[in-house]
């Protein structure tokens, strides 16, 4: 069938046939790419927590092909430092609550440290909110650019305060921004 085309027609045939060729490669490419790339900006993940840093950073294993590990960083929240007062505390909270767990991840963001930042959800929970709500973490202003969110937040943190839970305890707790700035 093919010996009955003129030349032009064979040329023509194999231009479109390299043509559709390169879009699927192409598309083989990003998809294998996405596949195999650590946690992204914006996306939704599901891992395993593997190990847990302190009161708001934890390290987790995707579930790709290349098993990516990272450090997360909890976004909008600031627990105290691991030699601070609560310290212990918080890491353990988040230990009972997540370590050795699946949790789905929303990246919010990557920080200066190469950290990803996101939102920690464990069975629709919000991790998040919930050390916030139990005194084991600040709500860290600075980094919530939605009013609306930054109310919320700040609402579950003054009941915490209310209540004495967690951190509040404390007569007088230190922040940990503050605490670090301290101790350089």
């Amino acid at each position: 069938m093919l010996a009955n085309l003129s030349p032009v027609w064979l040329i023509v045939l194999g231009m479109l046939l390299c043509a559709v060729l390169f879009f699927i490669f192409r598309k083989i490419y990003a998809f294998l790419t996405d596949l195999f790339k650590p946690f992204k900006k914006g996306k939704k993940y599901w891992c395993k927590v593997i190990a847990v840093s302190d009161g708001d950073t934890l390290t987790c294993t995707r579930f790709n092909l290349r098993r990516s590990e990272t450090k997360l960083r909890f976004a909008y929240v600031d627990a105290p430092e691991s030699t601070q007062t609560y310290g212990k505390e918080s890491q353990r909270l988040v230990k009972k609550m997540v370590y050795y767990k699946l949790v789905r991840v929303e990246i919010t963001d990557v920080d200066r440290y190469g950290r990803c930042v996101g939102v920690i959800y464990r069975f629709k929970r919000n991790i998040n909110q919930e050390l916030v709500k139990r005194g084991a973490a600040w709500v860290y202003e600075e980094y919530i650019k939605n009013p609306t969110q930054k109310q919320k937040w700040l609402a579950l943190q003054n009941q915490a305060k209310k209540q004495k839970k967690g951190l509040w305890k404390n007569s007088h707790p230190v922040r940990p921004s503050v605490y670090r700035k301290r101790n350089k």
